[in-house]
């Protein structure tokens, strides 16, 4: 992002370079309860989605496709201290239901999508390593072209994975924190009243992938 006009008009979190950080795929070791290098983690993920559309109904939707995260360098070489701050660099996901038609969710580039990966604060933690727990606040296009609509999140999607005992934490199931119903907007008329809705949200992050998958989305 060296160039101010394409840069973000939203950020939600810590900007992550990805200068110099290498790209993982298929094969890379990952070991648990160790903070790892800078990476660029090319990952599979599936998804169930439930959405709302006024006046079409409320139908769920299965998801598979892939992210790349960029992950900074760990604050710690201690597990138990370590952070790691992350941003969500392309995301290609794509489910179809026969009312909806093809959906396809990529990032929004007005969006920084980013998130943090630490051990959360517990009194009552006792001896040996903890887990962690990773958040992404993400910003998204939805496509259905079928329904005619190119839809946005103003609020920020907010996935979450608990019980993180390695980074990256594939495998790991995860949820959406949405309270009720997350508002998606027309990317033409983001000040309008909302198109649909999003009112459910289950991912599992999925381990490395290849060029060859992503290219195949």
């Amino acid at each position: 992002m060296t160039d101010s006009s394409s840069r973000p008009t939203t950020v939600y979190g810590r900007p992550v370079t990805t200068d110099g950080v290498p790209n993982l795929y298929e094969g890379t070791a990952v070991a648990p309860w160790t903070p790892p290098a800078p990476g660029i983690d090319n990952l599979g993920i599936t998804s169930v989605d439930t959405f709302a559309v006024p006046g079409v109904g409320e139908y769920t939707v299965d998801f598979s496709g892939y992210v790349r995260v960029v992950r900074s360098e760990p604050t710690s070489e201690e597990w138990s201290s370590a952070e790691v701050y992350t941003n969500l660099i392309e995301m290609k996901m794509v489910g179809e239901c026969a009312e909806l038609g093809r959906i396809t969710v990529t990032l929004n580039p007005d969006c920084l999508s980013t998130g943090q990966i630490r051990t959360p604060f517990d009194p009552y933690a006792g001896e040996g390593p903890a887990a962690k727990a990773c958040r992404m606040a993400v910003g998204a296009i939805f496509d259905m072209p079928k329904l005619g609509l190119r839809l946005a999140n103003k609020e920020p999607i907010i996935l979450t994975i608990d019980d993180v005992r390695q980074i990256p934490p594939a495998g790991s199931p995860g949820k959406g924190q949405i309270y009720r119903m997350l508002p998606l907007h027309d990317v033409q008329r983001l000040d309008d009243s909302p198109v649909a809705y999003v009112t459910s949200l289950r991912f599992t992050m999925g381990g490395y992938t290849t060029v060859e998958a992503m290219a195949a989305r």
